[in-house]
């Protein structure tokens, strides 16, 4: 019988030390141990606001060298989708966990019936849609990492929304997640150094912009944010996901949240955004080293955004005001006839705003913390919880406006980045074009928005078409058939084809959508943010809409319709969901794909795609 050789046999010894290693290390886990049981799991990783074409061009500029592996010598196959509108993680992930994203026209929108304004920036704006979804998630038995929704899923941290009411504490990952970062001292001590190196970062780059004359629209928040996602939750999601893999959980979704928020602030080409991917891929090349090393089952590695970005420019600082203050502006010159009120909006920054209570849930997260033996420190650490929620709300101290609303709902209009919704609140209908144009006072704010250079498209409901309408031109939508009445197409600057249309028509028809929908005006490259942001998303223009997918050669991919985000919980996410009865993944006909996830395929282009280059891709 031939020998071993020497390299095997290292390997070999090597991956017993390992097994050794990790059995010590994460044995007070060892009760979560999954059994074996011959299916593969999944990890999937989601790169927040990543387009198909910037992800290309991160990879020739050299800073995604694993994934640039991964596609060149590991048989995964790269390709381009639409993910359907608006084009915001919320809408993205309930189609991806849940097969079912209706009722989300944007990140941002007023529930009529409710009077109230959800904002997925807030924790009880995505609970609002967590408790709307009936779907069965596809993360049942799995776990879920730094996403908005929990889909079902058993481990949950850094998850904003979950079936089962939990607190915030709990949301953050619990006890759990505090005795897995005593079991790493050696991260908790880079974490705490890359904190401080990220800092320095944030003001060096900073004042560059400032010598320069450059504006990245900071908000005030902004750099302990940059710190604490950049390194803090990137490091904890990395921790959990390895000691899941050990584990042999079988299926795991993750966000790296960390490009979204730097693209949002610099813009999606940007170096700062670009090189920051380096980090993110240098963690999944940690993930994968653990897989092949000691993972507690086979996994398929499944790497892919929700949405991508487009360049945008600031509405406020273009124009020099918010839109909601445009609003108020036209309705304060509402030449209303005598006796009828006229329309009106305010600023609200009141306790029902996103972030209000953020100082107040930090207070009584280090409550929950602190030792029960400690019971005066927990008392006068509440005390100052309820005095902070009576007096103070950290939004209205250092981040911009986000909605307008007026205290009677008279007129609301959210921001959604590139898209605003617009309500006439004082009708509890979901109003139509003719609703609008019948009052002259809604007539007349419908006019001055289409006249406004800063806002490139207005869309209405016509029965049960939708109506479009710019300064260059009129149509009606319906059934993906599009009518030009006047000039010529109001979408064309955004995009046109069958799919395009249908998502556009989907999403002006939601009951919950805005009685006016706005998209900001767009060039061709930078499109109006109605946020103060330099990268948006929301609607189509560029490449917004237009994200990526990585996935193993075995799941053929290439020959699926990828339309919606639901139909990557239908090709993807449904193959690994437990079956009726089980706590473990299944694919379909209960046995592992024939060729496993590394399969090596060198003869494969380093970036093979069903997707063609976009024009930005090709800059």
């Amino acid at each position: 019988m031939a020998g071993v050789g020497p390299d095997r046999r290292l390997q070999r010894r090597a991956g017993a030390w390992l097994q050794w290693y990790y059995r010590l290390k994460y044995y007070p886990f060892r009760r979560e141990r999954r059994p074996r049981d011959g299916r593969r799991g999944l990890l999937a990783l989601q790169i927040d606001a990543l387009s198909y074409a910037d992800l290309r061009r991160a990879i020739r500029l050299g800073y995604c060298p694993t994934i640039a592996r991964l596609l060149r010598e590991e048989g995964y196959a790269l390709r381009r989708w639409f993910c359907g509108l608006p084009s915001t993680t919320p809408y993205c992930q309930a189609g991806i966990f849940h097969g079912e994203n209706a009722g989300i026209p944007a990140f941002r929108f007023y529930d009529k019936a409710l009077r109230r304004v959800v904002t997925c920036n807030a924790p009880e704006g995505v609970q609002y849609i967590r408790d709307r979804i009936t779907a069965p998630g596809a993360l049942a038995g799995g776990s879920s990492y730094v996403n908005l929704l929990d889909g079902d899923a058993q481990t949950v941290a850094f998850t904003i929304a979950t079936r089962e009411r939990l607190s915030v504490y709990r949301r953050l990952g619990g006890t759990r997640m505090l005795l897995l970062i005593a079991l790493h001292p050696v991260r908790l001590v880079r974490m705490l150094v890359q904190a401080v190196v990220e800092w320095l970062r944030e003001e060096w780059e900073r004042l560059r912009g400032e010598i320069a004359g450059r504006t990245t629209h900071a908000e005030g928040i902004f750099p302990f944010l940059r710190v604490f996602t950049n390194v803090v939750v990137r490091e904890l999601q990395t921790m959990a996901m390895l000691l899941d893999l050990y584990l042999g959980v079988p299926v795991i979704y993750s966000t790296f949240m960390q490009y979204d928020e730097l693209a949002h602030h610099f813009g999606p080409t940007s170096r700062q955004a670009l090189s920051d991917l380096r980090r993110t891929d240098a963690r999944i090349k940690e993930l994968v080293r653990m897989i092949r090393a000691v993972a507690g089952r086979g996994y398929d590695v499944v790497l892919l955004s929700d949405h991508g970005m487009t360049p945008a420019i600031s509405y406020r600082v273009e124009y020099g005001e918010s839109l909601g203050r445009t609003l108020e502006r036209i309705l304060a010159d509402d030449p209303a006839p005598t006796g009828v009120p006229p329309l009106h909006a305010v600023a609200s920054y009141a306790d029902g705003s996103e972030y209000a209570d953020v100082g107040a849930q930090v207070l009584e997260t280090t409550a929950l913390v602190t030792s029960p033996r400690l019971g005066s420190l927990r008392r006068a650490i509440r005390h100052a919880r309820d005095w902070v929620r009576r007096h103070y709300g950290l939004r209205e101290l250092v981040l911009p406006e986000k909605y307008r609303v007026d205290t009677a709902n008279a007129v609301v209009v959210t921001y959604s980045s590139c898209l605003a919704e617009v309500y006439f609140a004082e009708d509890a209908r979901a109003l139509h074009h003719r609703d609008v144009l019948a009052d002259v006072r809604r007539a007349r704010v419908y006019a001055a928005l289409l006249a406004h250079p800063g806002i490139g498209l207005l869309a209405t409901r016509a029965g049960r078409a939708i109506h479009l309408e710019s300064r260059a031109g009129r149509a009606t939508l319906y059934d993906g058939t599009l009518d030009v009445i006047a000039g010529s197409d109001p979408l064309e600057p955004y995009g046109t084809g069958p799919v395009v249309h249908a998502a556009v028509m989907a999403m002006v028809q939601q009951p919950n959508g805005g009685d006016i929908v706005l998209f900001g005006a767009y060039d061709g490259y930078d499109i109006v943010s109605f946020d103060d942001q330099v990268g948006g998303h929301g609607t189509v223009g560029g490449d917004q809409a237009h994200p990526f997918i990585i996935a193993p050669a075995t799941l053929a991919l290439a020959r699926e319709r990828l339309e919606n985000a639901r139909d990557v919980h239908r090709t993807v996410m449904l193959r690994y969901t437990a079956a009726p009865g089980e706590g473990s993944s299944t694919v379909p006909g209960g046995t592992e794909p024939a060729a496993p996830a590394t399969t090596i395929d060198r003869n494969a282009s380093p970036l093979s795609s069903t997707g063609s280059a976009t024009a930005a891709d090709r800059r």
